[in-house]
């Protein structure tokens, strides 16, 4: 639900007479939603990966990147229009915590 996790896709963990008992839906999950967005769109730029992106889903390949596959990607090609749109919103409740706690601050020091 935060936002820091790549489904790679679905297996039948256990099954029974061939029909399949339990599904497992299988993740990648990165420290933030910036190091998700970057992996899934630098990725694709990457040879290293060979068009095998993530892997399947019994085995999946949730590897961050190395220095040099850092170094390679081109930034200018990601859209991060969906950090932005945190960023945005954080830096709004924000202000409007801090202008609150202002207002209040005023008014406690006009009522003394």
């Amino acid at each position: 639900d935060a936002g820091l996790c790549h489904k790679i896709g679905t297996y039948c963990s256990s099954s029974f007479l061939g029909i399949c008992m339990t599904k497992r839906d299988v993740y990648c999950c990165f420290l933030s939603k910036l190091t998700r967005i970057l992996q899934e769109q630098g990725r694709p730029q990457l040879k290293a990966f060979n068009g095998n992106l993530w892997g399947s889903p019994k085995k999946p390949m949730c590897r961050g990147f190395t220095p040099e596959e850092f170094q390679a990607l081109d930034f200018s090609k990601m859209d991060l229009s969906e950090y932005y749109a945190d960023i945005e919103a954080r830096a709004q409740s924000d202000i409007q915590i801090d202008m609150k706690e202002r207002v209040n601050a005023y008014l406690k020091a006009v009522g003394e």
